[in-house]
């Protein structure tokens, strides 16, 4: 199967071509903001290296979130705009889930703590034998409070550099095996296409910070 997967949802942008369980090509690039301008042209030099046109793809895979609002509205559109352009289906995989499959063979509880860009951090619980917890956002110190009722828990994310600045061991953060867009091709190839869990929607723990304003006289 080949999966083409996008990333804007963090400080990196990232796209590769999956097929079968190899990364054919990828582009990666550190970037807070500007993936309006790069993400496209990273997608067109991953195709070509990959030697592939968009209808020879099986599938499109988006990062939908939780992270940068604009980010996320970009990746999206993309991965849409391509899935409709070519025919083909479109998945978004949430972030939780791709660093809890990138260290699915944790035993203990697993907690990924995601950076918001704001004091409160979003993270999702993963206990040993039980179903993943609903996900929430907490600051640094009622995460140090969690962390310190059980020393056996890990914890994964692209936050764990600053919650070691807050005191959380080196030992109990899992650095990042894969750039997101990789992970994300390899749960969207396994997903079914229908699934709900695997829609292409935007996936917030906070509301944007602009918002339209509601004119006089509009229900």
């Amino acid at each position: 199967m080949k999966v083409l997967s996008l990333d804007c949802s963090s400080a990196l942008c990232s796209v590769c071509l999956w097929h079968d369980g190899l990364v054919v090509a990828q582009e990666v690039e550190e970037m807070a903001r500007g993936q309006d301008a790069r993400l496209m042209p990273m997608v067109q030099a991953v195709m070509a290296r990959a030697g592939l046109t968009y209808p020879d793809l099986d599938r499109v895979a988006v990062v939908r979130g939780p992270g940068s609002f604009t980010g996320l509205r970009i990746g999206l559109a993309a991965a849409r705009g391509i899935g409709f352009a070519a025919h083909k289906p479109v998945l978004g995989v949430d972030r939780f889930s791709l660093y809890r499959e990138q260290n699915k063979t944790v035993l203990a509880g697993l907690w990924v703590i995601l950076d918001s860009r704001r004091r409160e951090l979003y993270s999702r619980f993963y206990p040993a034998n039980e179903l993943a917890h609903e996900p929430v956002l907490l600051s640094a110190d009622e995460i140090m409070a969690k962390l310190a009722q059980d020393p056996s828990l890990k914890v994964a994310g692209d936050a764990f550099f600053s919650l070691q600045e807050t005191g959380v061991e080196p030992s109990r953060c899992l650095p990042r095996s894969e750039v997101e867009a990789i992970t994300c091709a390899q749960l969207a190839a396994a997903a079914a296409v229908h699934d709900p869990a695997f829609s292409p929607q935007p996936f917030y723990l906070r509301p944007p910070d602009v918002t339209i304003k509601r004119c006089e006289g509009m229900v």
